[in-house]
């Protein structure tokens, strides 16, 4: 018998408890066996069970950290990207637009990149004009402002990436944006030949087209060397995409050399015509 059947019995039979001296003898005359072996066997038990629950807590951290750290390396856009095409849907003509396609009909062409440095976007945009007769001046003319987004290589990085959403969000306020649009029309476009009137028109168009961007979602996916970027409206529409290579070394080197010669061209243009006037 166990030890305590042992006292049960002992308690039936003499009507009390045994005291440690009786319990030390009957165990040395082998009437019960001790109880501390299956006492034993169950801590054992219960050691390995908690060792089994340990383990797989452990395995699923160690899972969930690396399906965490895959997330966040796919999501890393950090880098030069150049833009291949992009889309945008006109409410007016009910259809996807190929910018592209529209810039050559206008005789222009669109360039534009972006350069991503710890998630900050800093966006570089341009068009150059095949011909600009009404300025008088003959062959390639680049006109860095001809368009709303052509202010962004002269302002701070506008978004910052937010890698767990996969989307671009806006990281400047409208003051910041706007001081930074004053500097630039101060800088770049205000001269002679343009009015007051003109001036505070190219402020109020840019200050819309912040707002605008404030209303719009932007997410983006990467897929190998492609970054592809979306942005939905206020009702969750989806209203343009651009596809984007990535570029390294003299192919990112060779972006920034070609917008600084624009912004050259341009503020000579600007310097030409102010002189005329």
């Amino acid at each position: 018998m166990d030890q305590n059947e042992w006292l049960q019995q002992f308690q039936a039979v003499n009507g009390r408890k045994p005291s440690k001296k009786e319990v030390r003898a009957a165990l040395k005359r082998g009437e019960f066996m001790e109880s501390y072996q299956k006492s034993k066997k169950k801590r054992k038990t219960s050691t390995i069970v908690i060792i089994s629950v340990v383990s797989v807590i452990a395995v699923l951290l160690a899972i969930a950290a690396g399906v965490t750290g895959y997330y966040y390396y796919t999501g890393n856009v950090d880098g030069v990207w150049e833009r291949e095409s992009s889309f945008f849907y006109s409410s007016k003509k009910h259809k996807w637009i190929d910018l592209d396609e529209q810039s050559k009909r206008y005789k222009m062409d669109y360039y534009n990149f972006l350069n991503i440095e710890k998630g900050s976007v800093k966006t570089y945009a341009y068009y150059k004009l095949r011909a600009y007769d009404e300025l008088g001046i003959s062959g390639n003319y680049n006109y860095i402002g001809s368009v709303s987004t052509a202010y962004t290589g002269h302002i701070r990085p506008m978004h910052q990436v937010n890698i767990w959403k996969r989307e671009f969000e806006l990281s400047i306020s409208q003051k910041e944006f706007l001081t930074d649009m004053n500097r630039y029309i101060n800088k770049t476009v205000k001269n002679r030949y343009s009015s007051d009137n003109d001036l505070q028109e190219l402020k109020e168009s840019y200050k819309k087209d912040f707002q605008n961007q404030k209303k719009e979602r932007v997410s983006y996916q990467k897929k190998g060397n492609r970054l592809i970027v979306k942005g939905y409206n206020k009702k969750g529409k989806l209203t343009n995409k651009a596809v984007y290579a990535k570029r390294t070394g003299k192919a990112a080197t060779k972006l920034y050399k070609n917008y600084k010669e624009a912004e050259v061209k341009e503020r000579k243009a600007l310097e030409k015509l102010d002189s005329e006037y």
